[in-house]
C-alpha cells in the first residue's frame, strides 16, 4: 500500500443516501449536496486532511515520454515532488492578498525562476485506497473544488472533468488555459464510480494559469463524497412558439433522460399516468463532470396547466413542477430583466438570496406573464457552479419560461450552452429565435464583436427576418451589450463597433425594439434612425407614446435585477430620452397588442414606476394614414387644408382635428382621402398641428398621427 494513500472509511457507503439534502426556502425547493457539509472523515479528500504531491517548477512531469498523461497514472514516480496540504495558491508571489475567503496553506512558486512570468501549469497527485465493498452500490462521487484559473481532474490516468474550460485546446502539459477572473471559482464535479478500482487509485489535477500575467493561482479540493442519482438545475425555457417549451437539467450520473408532461387535470397528486406525453432528451457530458440534458415539450394547449418532471429511473427524477401556458393570442405580457449576474457583488450567497427574493416578488406580482427575457450575464463567473445553483433556485425558473441572452460573463464556459435549451439555435453558435403572439424575437450573441463576428450576426438576423418576419406584427431583437445607454460601456471599442455596424441594419430590417443589458443603468433611447437620434420637440416623459416612422427603432437598457452591481451616469449622451440610477433592483413588464408595445419599468421592492413608454403602429391589418396639410390666403380669408389618405387594407373611420374644428369621415376606402378645409375670419392663421386618427370599424383599434401646417397671413 502506498503510505501516502488515504483510506476510505467503511461507513462511507452508508452515508451515500444522505448525499442529497432538500430544504424549503419559502415556496422554493432548493437542492444541496452533501459535498458542502460532509465531515472530513466521510470524504475521500479534504482540504486539510489530504496530502498532495505537487510540481510547481515549470517542468513537464511527463518529460519527452510518448504518453504525456503518464504523470496521472498510479505507476508514475512522484517521489521527487514537493508535498503539502491545501489550500494551495499564490497572489503576486505571496501567500496573502486573494482574500479572507481563500486562505493559502501551501504557497506555490507562481513565477518562472528569475522572471515575473507566471508558471503556466501546476501538477498535483494524491492516492486513495478503496475496497470492492467501498464501491458497491455507489454510482458516483461528487466533489467540491475551488480553482483559479482552470483545472483538469484525472483518475488513474483518465480525464474525468475539465473545469473553467474556455474551449482552448490542450496540446501540451505546460500551457496557459482557462479564463481570467477576479476571484477563484467554487464549483462541483462528478466522478463515475467505475473510474475507480479496488485497491490504490490516483487522483491528479492539472491547474492552469490563463495568461503569463495572471495575478493569482489557487487550488482547494475540499471534498469527494459518494452520491446517488440527483437531478438539479432544472430550467424551463421558451420553445419555438407558444405551443412549445424547452427544458434543461443536469444529472449527477451519466445516462439518458427524458421529460414527461401531462395536463394538470389529468394528474393525480402530481403523478403521471401511463399515457403521459414524453420526449427523449439530447444528453452529453457537462463542463462540471455531470451530464446535461435538453428536451422539448410540444403540442401544448392554450390556457392550460401542465405538470412535468425530468430524469430517468437510472439518474433519478426531479420533483414535479407546474406551469401555465397562458394565452396564445396577440395580446399578452412578458417580463424583461437586466443583468442578474449572481456573484458580481463579491458574494455569491448574498446575490443568490437577493435573486431568490426578487424573482419571487416579480413572479407573484405578474402571474399571467408568458415568459422572461434575460439580457445576459446571468452569472458573474462562467464556470462557477455555485452561482448557477443560486440562479436556478427560484421556483419561477421551473414554472415560467426563460429566454436568456449570452453575456460576456456567461460566455467563457460551455455551462451556458448546457444549462439552457434554446430553440432554433445554430450548432456552434449562440444566436437563436422564437415567436410568441405575433412577435418575432431574435437573440444575438453580442460577444462576437469582431468584424467577422458582427457580419455573422447580421447575416443570421437577415435570414431569420426574411424567413419569419412577414408573419410578425413586431420584430424584437435582444442581446447583452447595450448600444445606447448612459453608462461607460457605450465608449468601449466593441460596443462602438456593434453600434455602428448593427444599428443601420436594425433600421433597414424593420426592427421595432431592442432590449439589452450590460450597463447596469436603466436607459430609454430616443427613436433611433440607424445611429441618428430622432429628438422630439417635447421633453420625454414617463407615459410617452412613440409613433415611429419607417426605420426608427427604440432601444431599452435594463438595470440590475438583483442589485449585485450598478454603474453610474457617464455624462449626457445624444441618444438618451430617459435614464435612472436609483441603485435599486428593477425589472420591466412588456405589454403587447397588435398595435402597441408598452414597456413599464418598476423598482422591484416598491413597484414604483421608473418609466413607461409605448411604441405604437397600425399593425398588419390596420389603416396607415398619410397626412398632408397646407395653408393659403383667398379673398382675405386664411384657409387650412387637411388631407388624410387611408392606405390600409380595410376601410377606416378617419377623424381630422385642428384648432379650427374637427371632422369625422366614416369608412374611408383604402387609398382614398378624407379632405376638409377650415377657414378663419382672421387674416392670419398661426402655424399649428393637426391630429388625424384612423379607427378600425371591426375592432375599434386606433392609430393617431400628428402633422404640422404652416402659418399664413392674408393682406
Amino acid at each position: 500500500m502506498n503510505p501516502h494513500a488515504s483510506r476510505l472509511p467503511g461507513a462511507l457507503t452508508r452515508v451515500a443516501a444522505s448525499a442529497l439534502a432538500v430544504s424549503l426556502v419559502g415556496t422554493v425547493l432548493v437542492a444541496a449536496t452533501a459535498t458542502s457539509t460532509a465531515a472530513a472523515d466521510e470524504s475521500l479528500l479534504s482540504t486539510s486532511g489530504t496530502t498532495w504531491r505537487y510540481l510547481d517548477d515549470n517542468t513537464n512531469p511527463a518529460g519527452s515520454a510518448a504518453d504525456q498523461r503518464a504523470w496521472t497514472t498510479t505507476a508514475f514516480d512522484d517521489s521527487a515532488w514537493k508535498s503539502g496540504t491545501g489550500a494551495f495558491g499564490a497572489k503576486r508571489g505571496a501567500a496573502t492578498g486573494i482574500g479572507a475567503a481563500f486562505p493559502i496553506t501551501t504557497l506555490l512558486s507562481q513565477y518562472i525562476e528569475g522572471t515575473t512570468t507566471d508558471v503556466p501549469t501546476f501538477f498535483f497527485r494524491t492516492d486513495v485506497e478503496l475496497t470492492a465493498a467501498d464501491l458497491d452500490g455507489v454510482p458516483a462521487f461528487e466533489g467540491e473544488i475551488v480553482y483559479d484559473d482552470a483545472a483538469i481532474v484525472y483518475v488513474n490516468g483518465e480525464e474525468v472533468v475539465r473545469l473553467g474550460d474556455d474551449s482552448r485546446e490542450i496540446t501540451e502539459n505546460l500551457q496557459y488555459h482557462g479564463n481570467g477572473r477576479t476571484d477563484p471559482v467554487t464549483g462541483t464535479f462528478v466522478i463515475p464510480s467505475d473510474a475507480f478500482a479496488p485497491g490504490e487509485n490516483t487522483i491528479s489535477v492539472a491547474l492552469y494559469q490563463d495568461a503569463p500575467t495572471s495575478s493569482d493561482i489557487y487550488l482547494d479540493v475540499r471534498s469527494l463524497v459518494p452520491t446517488h442519482g440527483e437531478v438539479r438545475d432544472v430550467t424551463l425555457g421558451v420553445g419555438s412558439d407558444e405551443s412549445e417549451a424547452t427544458v434543461a437539467w443536469f444529472s449527477n450520473l451519466p445516462g439518458s433522460g427524458e421529460v414527461q408532461w401531462v395536463r394538470a387535470d389529468r394528474s393525480v397528486d402530481g403523478g403521471f399516468p401511463t399515457d403521459a406525453e414524453a420526449a427523449t432528451a439530447v444528453s452529453g457530458p457537462s463542463a462540471d463532470g455531470a451530464t446535461y440534458h435538453h428536451a422539448a415539450l410540444t403540442g401544448l394547449e392554450e390556457d392550460a396547466e401542465y405538470v412535468y418532471r425530468v430524469g430517468s429511473p437510472e439518474t433519478g427524477w426531479s420533483e414535479p413542477a407546474t406551469f401555465d401556458t397562458g394565452t396564445f393570442g396577440d395580446e399578452y405580457s412578458f417580463l424583461f430583466l437586466g443583468d442578474i449576474q449572481i456573484g458580481a457583488s463579491g458574494s455569491t450567497e448574498r446575490d443568490s438570496a437577493s435573486w431568490l427574493q426578487n424573482a419571487g416578488t416579480i413572479d407573484e406580482r405578474h402571474p399571467d406573464a408568458a415568459f422572461v427575457v434575460s439580457a445576459g450575464d446571468q452569472v458573474d463567473s462562467s464556470g462557477n457552479t455555485q452561482q448557477y445553483t443560486g440562479l436556478f433556485a427560484p421556483r419561477s425558473m421551473r414554472t415560467l419560461r426563460f429566454a436568456p441572452d449570452v453575456g460576456n460573463h456567461d460566455a467563457g464556459s460551455a455551462l451556458y450552452d448546457q444549462h439552457y435549451a434554446r430553440p432554433n439555435a445554430t450548432e456552434g453558435q449562440r444566436d437563436y429565435w422564437y415567436t410568441y403572439g405575433g412577435v418575432l424575437f431574435v437573440s444575438l450573441d453580442s460577444n462576437e464583436s469582431s468584424t467577422a463576428g458582427i457580419a455573422e450576426r447580421e447575416a443570421y438576423l437577415r435570414q431569420v427576418v426574411a424567413e419569419q418576419g412577414d408573419e410578425a406584427e413586431w420584430v424584437v431583437v435582444t442581446f447583452h451589450h447595450s448600444l445606447y445607454s448612459q453608462a461607460f460601456h457605450t465608449r468601449d471599442a466593441d460596443v462602438v463597433r456593434l453600434r455602428e455596424a448593427l444599428s443601420p441594419v436594425f433600421s433597414e430590417l424593420g426592427v421595432d425594439v431592442v432590449l439589452a443589458g450590460h450597463d447596469h443603468i436603466y436607459t430609454r433611447s430616443h427613436l433611433m434612425d440607424g445611429t441618428t437620434p430622432v429628438v422630439p420637440s417635447a421633453t420625454p416623459a414617463s407615459g410617452d407614446v412613440l409613433r415611429p416612422e419607417d426605420g426608427q427603432v427604440l432601444y431599452v437598457t435594463g438595470n440590475s435585477s438583483t442589485g449585485s452591481k450598478y454603474y453610474d451616469y457617464d455624462g449626457a449622451k445624444p441618444w438618451t430620452a430617459r435614464w435612472e440610477q436609483s441603485r435599486e433592483p428593477s425589472y420591466s413588464e412588456v405589454d403587447v397588442t397588435p398595435t402597441t408595445f408598452t414597456v413599464t419599468t418598476y423598482v422591484t421592492s416598491t413597484e414604483r414606476v421608473i418609466d413607461q413608454v409605448t411604441v405604437e403602429h397600425p399593425g398588419a391589418t390596420g389603416p396607415a394614414l398619410d397626412v398632408e396639410t397646407s395653408a393659403r390666403c383667398l379673398a382675405g380669408t386664411a384657409y387650412v387644408a387637411v388631407r388624410a389618405t387611408n392606405t390600409g387594407d380595410v376601410p377606416a373611420d378617419v377623424t381630422l382635428a385642428t384648432p379650427f374644428g374637427t371632422r369625422t369621415v366614416a369608412a374611408v376606402a383604402p387609398g382614398k382621402a378624407a379632405y376638409q378645409s377650415f377657414s378663419t375670419r382672421s387674416a392670419t392663421a398661426e402655424a399649428g398641428s393637426v391630429t388625424v386618427t384612423g379607427t378600425l370599424p371591426d375592432a375599434g383599434a386606433t392609430s393617431a398621427h400628428d402633422a404640422a401646417y404652416p402659418a399664413v397671413t392674408c393682406g
